[in-house]
């Protein structure tokens, strides 16, 4: 009898740590394609859904994978197997791999993406920025605000975020030898939360694809940003799940 568990049973494991509900309505989170009831005995975590990751599963031997960027994320309008999307689709299904992916359900939920970033740096009472939700008493949401444990330049600050993010650099807006206290943090793309960023008198906001116009409104307003890459501030979630 085989009692691994289902990729059901896991999906609703990873839901109990961050549930369905803090995922933001665009978003398209759970299990994209395979069997529910499979039952999976190995798993393979990564950030995207690619090609090398379907092959590194199938040579691994996983019965599933999770992923924390969805490959779906809208209606599909063909299964045209010329196209990327449902020739990987595919792969995975005649692969019998389950894709699953918890995306802003994870940004959002207590020690997800931006947690660990704010934990690292000793971001003291680090609350979300924005989209609040309740949960289990718990105010949760997307990016984390609070005060360095001890107050730091952003020359310093920068070189933790690079530290702890493995990324080979960043971009800095502001004087590397200004004293940083006040933190905002959204790992990922985070120029959406910029008038939350504004409103919350932050002195720095740590985040990646920060747009042009939001990098020199911040100049303007002498607000700091570190940007050190999409991927590189989402991947330390992978090690996580």
């Amino acid at each position: 009898m085989d009692l691994s568990p289902s990729a059901r049973e896991i999906w609703q494991a990873l839901l109990d740590w961050a549930p369905s509900e803090l995922s933001e309505s665009w978003d398209n989170i759970g299990i994209q394609s395979g069997d529910p009831e499979a039952r999976v005995k190995r798993i393979v975590v990564a950030l995207d859904p690619t090609f090398a990751l379907l092959e590194e599963a199938r040579c691994r031997g996983a019965q599933m994978v999770i992923t924390h960027h969805p490959l779906i994320f809208g209606p599909l309008r063909s299964l045209d197997l010329s196209q990327q999307i449902p020739r990987l689709l595919a792969g995975y299904l005649r692969s019998g791999i389950v894709l699953c992916t918890a995306h802003t359900n994870l940004d959002a939920a207590i020690g997800g993406v931006s947690d660990l970033v704010a934990d690292f740096l000793g971001l003291v009472g680090a609350r979300p920025i924005a989209c609040r939700h309740v949960y289990d008493d718990n105010v949760t949401g997307l990016g984390r605000i609070g005060r360095l444990e001890k107050a730091r330049s952003l020359s310093e600050v920068a070189s933790d975020v690079l530290r702890f993010t493995s990324a080979p650099g960043c971009f800095i807006v502001g004087d590397p030898r200004r004293v940083i206290e006040k933190t905002a943090i959204c790992c990922g793309s985070g120029s959406d939360l910029w008038p939350f960023v504004i409103d919350s008198g932050a002195e720095l906001f740590i985040s990646a694809e920060i747009k042009h116009h939001i990098a020199r409104d911040a100049e303007e307003r002498g607000i700091a940003i570190i940007d050190a890459g999409h991927f590189y501030t989402e991947h330390p979630i992978v090690f996580e799940i």
